[in-house]
């Protein structure tokens, strides 16, 4: 009589081995995809939304900025390109700045914000000058002028352009206005600025108001010229009252009353007091 064998299994075989690793190949590669969409989707938001407060944070400066300019301020525009993407330089003299550069307090007489073409696309820097850089015709580099601080503002634009619009001419169209300002001892009242972001991203209009001001010049002038036609309209008049600064007991006058009253007194006793004699 032939007994069957019975074997008793301790273990995995090599074929169940091999199906669990790839189907834990599979969960982890699965997980680590869905772990690296999730860091990619979570950086584009923080880079979108860095990028959001970059803007807003420009356009506030460009707002502060122009409607803080002095009424003695020189403003140039000059496009420094001639095809697209169209390159220009914004100059501002007579509106001094102050601020901290590697903690150390400094001051600018003149700055300019230039489009820089980059491999990227466009950069926006801003330049602080020491000294004047809109007196003459010849350029910064012909005056070996530098900038003292230099400021990347924006990067990676595919288009910057300014337009400005001249009080005087209020009837042009707004895709007509002129991409340049030469005006001396004037600024426009409005000016316009068109920025893409990216060569996909939105277009974006924003309009600055350049309030009408008085330039100190002017107005130091004009105080000037009031306090002296005060002074010749007082010196026609006699003089306003003069005070004596050291001043003495009038003995007439501690008599009581005015000389010609003094004069109407009579100078002998009153009659019945016997002073005749």
């Amino acid at each position: 009589m032939m007994r069957s064998a019975r074997y008793s299994r301790n273990g995995f075989t090599l074929v169940e081995l091999v199906l669990s690793m790839v189907i834990m190949g599979l969960l982890m590669g699965s997980i680590f995809k869905l772990a690296d969409a999730t860091v990619k989707s979570t950086r584009a938001m923080v880079d979108h939304q860095s990028e959001e407060i970059t803007r807003d944070a420009f356009f506030t400066l460009m707002k502060r900025h122009f409607e803080e300019l002095p009424g003695n301020c020189r403003m140039d525009l000059l496009p420094t390109s001639e095809s697209e993407p169209f390159l220009s330089e914004l100059t501002f003299q007579n509106a001094p700045v102050s601020f901290n550069w590697g903690g150390i307090p400094m001051s600018a007489e003149a700055m300019r914000i230039i489009t820089v073409k980059d491999l990227d696309g466009l950069d926006i820097v801003i330049e602080y000058f020491d000294e004047p850089i809109l007196d003459t015709d010849e350029t910064l580099a012909e005056r070996g002028i530098e900038p003292i601080a230099s400021v990347v503002l924006l990067e990676g634009l595919s288009r910057f352009e300014w337009n400005v619009l001249d009080g005087r001419n209020l009837n042009v169209e707004r895709d007509e206005w002129p991409y340049e300002w030469e005006v001396r001892n004037r600024l426009p009242t409005f000016i316009e600025l068109t920025a893409q972001f990216g060569e996909n991203g939105e277009v974006i209009r924003r309009m600055f108001w350049c309030p009408t001001k008085v330039s100190p010049v002017t107005r130091m002038r004009q105080l000037q010229n009031s306090a002296r036609s005060a002074a010749q309209q007082n010196g026609a008049n006699g003089g306003g009252a003069t005070i004596n600064p050291n001043p003495r007991p009038n003995p007439e006058g501690s008599r009581g009353g005015s000389a010609s009253d003094r004069a109407k007194r009579p100078t002998g006793p009153p009659a019945g007091t016997g002073g005749g004699r």
